[in-house]
């Protein structure tokens, strides 16, 4: 037996240390990496600490969004308040213009009446003058285009080379006098006043023919305004009397034969 054990001796094995030490070796850097349940440990625990973050986060998002609605509502609810204020403000205000509006509409109304009133009464107050100027010149009649003569004496100019034209009856004048200093190369006219509103009407009545041929001529001693209206119709007058309608201006007005005024279209 102990002979047989003294003849199959182990031989060693050459290198066999160094392979075991190399296989510890293998081992302990294997037992040293992390396995698959250490990194699923590991990714839970980071999954777990990154969830945590998003509450966090999202905590503090839903914190200062609240806030920030909190302060858009009292913001616009000041807004609101100032608006309506300020609605208020300017609703009196327009209530105050309009109130003064009114008044001032109303006494634009009142002034209104008045003006009319007052052109009423200037109208009446010119027609009443014109009137009272009319009289006044009553008597009167101009003599046009009878020349100027040297150191001349206009009542005897009128009684030497006018009044012989009116032979049928004896013509009385009160005065004479030139007035203006004529127009157009004309000299100026001579208003002649009679001593009676007969004479006047004789004069006029009759001066076509009497003063047929003769380089002056008479003619009424009108007023502006009533020399005015007759300018006014005077083509429209003449347009008649070449279709035989003869018109006389009397009173401010152009007549007809039986005294009532024309009407022209």
């Amino acid at each position: 037996m102990a002979s047989s054990r003294k003849k199959n001796p182990t031989p060693p094995v050459r290198g066999s240390q160094t392979s075991t030490t190399r296989s510890v070796a293998a081992r302990a850097r294997t037992a040293q990496q992390p396995t698959m349940m250490d990194y699923t440990l590991s990714q839970g625990d980071a999954d777990g600490q990154s969830a945590d973050s998003w509450k966090s986060v999202l905590e503090a998002f839903k914190v200062s969004f609240e806030q920030t609605i909190k302060d858009f509502q009292n913001s616009f609810q000041r807004l609101e308040s100032e608006i309506a204020k300020s609605i208020d403000f300017e609703s009196k205000r327009i209530d105050e213009i309009e109130s003064k509006m009114a008044d001032k509409e109303r006494e634009c109304n009142e002034l209104t009446l008045k003006v009319a009133h007052l052109e009423t009464s200037l109208h009446d107050t010119q027609a009443y003058i014109n009137k009272l100027e009319r009289m006044s010149r009553r008597y009167n009649f101009r003599v046009v285009g009878l020349p100027v003569e040297d150191r001349e004496n206009c009542g005897e100019l009128v009684r030497e080379k006018v009044l012989p034209l009116f032979p049928d009856e004896e013509v009385f004048i009160e005065r004479c006098r030139r007035e203006g200093r004529g127009s157009e190369g004309r000299p100026p006219h001579i208003l002649v006043r009679c001593l009676s509103f007969e004479s006047k009407l004789f004069i006029m009545r009759h001066r076509r023919t009497a003063l047929a041929g003769q380089s002056f001529f008479i003619v009424d001693d009108l007023t502006q305004v009533d020399l005015a209206e007759k300018r006014r119709w005077a083509a429209q007058v003449k347009v008649l009397y070449d279709q035989g309608t003869r018109l006389r201006f009397s009173g401010g007005r152009w007549r007809d034969s039986s005294g009532r005024p024309a009407v022209f279209p």
